[in-house]
């Protein structure tokens, strides 16, 4: 699914999202995360642990939501989302990374939230989109 412009834009602009999965109970849970867009999907990089994880085996369908608090601007990403482990966890995360922190920060960070190699990706392609954007 092609995103409007403005759509991408907010989503390279903004720093955290909120994932919505399916919980055990069949109810919504909630997690916000940093996420990085490339372009295609969005990337979230977690614990394999967690709950959002576990969420995620046992049901596929995700919601993403960004907003802008000062434009008024939101975007929610309706999806299907994959679970994507081994060695290509470390090559999807690096670039999530460095758009948070410098390198040598990022590296280190890296470091000390894998050192168990736990982590696994979440990515989330757009089905369908809902929100309001402003034309800047």
């Amino acid at each position: 699914m092609e995103l409007s412009a403005a759509q991408v834009a907010l989503l390279q602009r903004m720093r955290n999202g909120t994932l919505g999965t399916v919980g055990a109970s069949g109810g919504p849970h909630l997690g916000p995360v940093w996420y990085f867009w490339d372009g295609e999907s969005i990337r979230i990089s977690t614990p394999g642990w967690t709950t959002k994880v576990a969420d995620i085996r046992a049901d596929d369908r995700v919601a993403f939501c960004v907003d802008d608090q000062v434009s008024g601007e939101y975007l929610t990403i309706y999806g299907a989302a994959e679970i994507i482990e081994g060695e290509r966890v470390t090559e999807l995360t690096e670039p999530l990374l460095l758009a948070y922190h410098h390198p040598d920060e990022a590296a280190a960070r890296w470091a000390r939230i894998n050192a168990d190699g736990s982590r696994v990706v979440i990515a989330i392609r757009p089905a369908r989109v809902t929100g309001r954007e402003h034309v800047r």
